[in-house]
């Protein structure tokens, strides 16, 4: 079962954000995933402002970044100076290369949400007592591409092309996520996910997200 985030945890990863961490440095600080640092931040936050401080943050470090490089290039470019040393009335000349290791820029690429991960089998889950799933009130479940899901985007394509469902522990968080045509449904039995797995897959659902885990059926 996912690890909750309290309410003061929140509110320090909140404060490191905007004090200028990126997300890798607060979920490596705080011990939780970057899916789950990313989804308390936008709900704190909001996406536009999360967007705009995340957006301030690697403008900053790429900016010391290029900094250190400029640097590092005039050290090791041609304005290397020749300095004169003089020894017993004999000058020597003494050409000194200046080399200063650079930190490699990435921010900007964003590795630390492109991190590979992978599916855990459905088999290995251990479910709650009780689970909710969010159907429509006319349909009964719909499925969602993983695409449709912003925090899993830095997956293969190959992965985000496949039909998912998602599942909460607790209703309220199911309840955040309907539009006005859902409903959160009770699932008493989470069992149920193993004995419907060859009907769920037959109707091309391979994946199910719970939380932080993304599981294979």
């Amino acid at each position: 079962m996912p690890r909750k985030v309290s309410d003061i945890t929140k509110e320090k990863i909140k404060e490191s954000f905007m004090k200028g961490s990126n997300i890798k440095e607060i979920s490596l600080l705080y011990n939780y995933s970057i899916p789950t640092i990313t989804r308390q931040l936008k709900r704190l936050l909001g996406d536009q402002q999360f967007n705009k401080v995340k957006q301030s943050i690697l403008e900053n470090q790429l900016h010391k970044k290029k900094k250190y490089k400029s640097s590092d290039n005039y050290l090791n470019g041609e304005d290397n100076k020749t300095f004169k040393h003089e020894s017993d009335s004999t000058n020597i000349d003494y050409e000194i290369n200046n080399f200063v290791e650079i930190e490699p820029i990435t921010d900007k690429f964003e590795f630390e949400i492109q991190k590979e991960i992978s599916s855990q089998p459905l088999e290995n889950i251990k479910f709650p007592k009780v689970v909710y799933l969010i159907i429509e009130k006319e349909i009964e479940l719909k499925p969602k591409l993983l695409n449709d899901f912003p925090e899993w985007r830095f997956l293969p394509n190959e992965d985000l092309s496949r039909y998912t469902i998602e599942i909460f522990s607790e209703q309220k968080e199911a309840k955040t996520k309907c539009n006005k045509n859902q409903k959160p449904l009770k699932v008493p039995n989470p069992n149920v996910f193993f004995l419907a797995s060859k009907n769920l897959k037959a109707r091309g659902i391979s994946r199910i997200i719970f939380g932080d885990l993304l599981i294979a059926i």
